[in-house]
């Protein structure tokens, strides 16, 4: 799957992207938030990359989409963002987005626009009922992006996250899909403009 949104072009990684994809799971300024730690040792790089390749053949029932970020006027990577496909029995519950941005494009509206058109893609591409989101409560800048594309706080989940030596809270947001389409619909079907 490829996506586009107005600046950005997402596409899933490959096995030449080991490169791409290290620069953000090993950067100790990027992970200094996210639920999962800095991964320092080479094999467990390597697995997991090497998951997510695998996964990214898997056309039956995915669990997962794992996108590398390029900015479309130059092909400069920036950054992942995926989509865990959350299911209850044998349809699909809701999406959990997610995404991480190299520092050098921290401020500039890029993580707004990755979480919404991974929202959009949610509802459009996937036919889910609910999109969700959570994020450190360490962490404004994240909160902001969820409140910014319109997901809703529905909750807070105390001493959830170890990081840096101390347990944090976690904060969850979501949004439905006739809240996406409320503000998205455009003659009868639900496109967003992005950002």
């Amino acid at each position: 799957m490829e996506l586009r949104s107005e600046r950005l072009i997402f596409r899933e990684f490959e096995p030449k992207d080991y490169s791409l994809f290290s620069s953000i799971f090993s950067n100790e300024t990027i992970m200094k938030f996210a639920y999962m730690d800095q991964i320092v040792n080479e094999n467990e790089m390597a697995s997991y990359f090497n998951k997510v390749v695998k996964n990214t053949k898997n056309i039956e029932k995915k669990d997962s989409y794992e996108f590398a970020v390029f900015l479309s006027s130059n092909d400069y990577f920036i950054g992942f963002a995926d989509i865990l496909v959350c299911y209850q029995l044998s349809r699909i519950k809701h999406g959990e987005i997610g995404y991480f941005l190299l520092p050098d494009y921290w401020g500039k509206g890029y993580a707004t626009e990755i979480a919404k058109t991974l929202v959009n893609t949610c509802f459009v591409n996937l036919n889910m009922h609910k999109a969700v989101a959570s994020c450190n409560a360490n962490n404004p800048q994240s909160e902001k992006v969820m409140q910014k594309i319109g997901m809703i706080k529905e909750g807070e989940l105390r001493k959830e996250r170890y990081k840096n030596g101390r347990w944090d809270n976690e904060l969850w947001y979501g949004i439905l899909l006739e809240e996406w389409g409320k503000t998205c619909n455009k003659d009868g079907r639900i496109v967003c403009d992005i950002p």
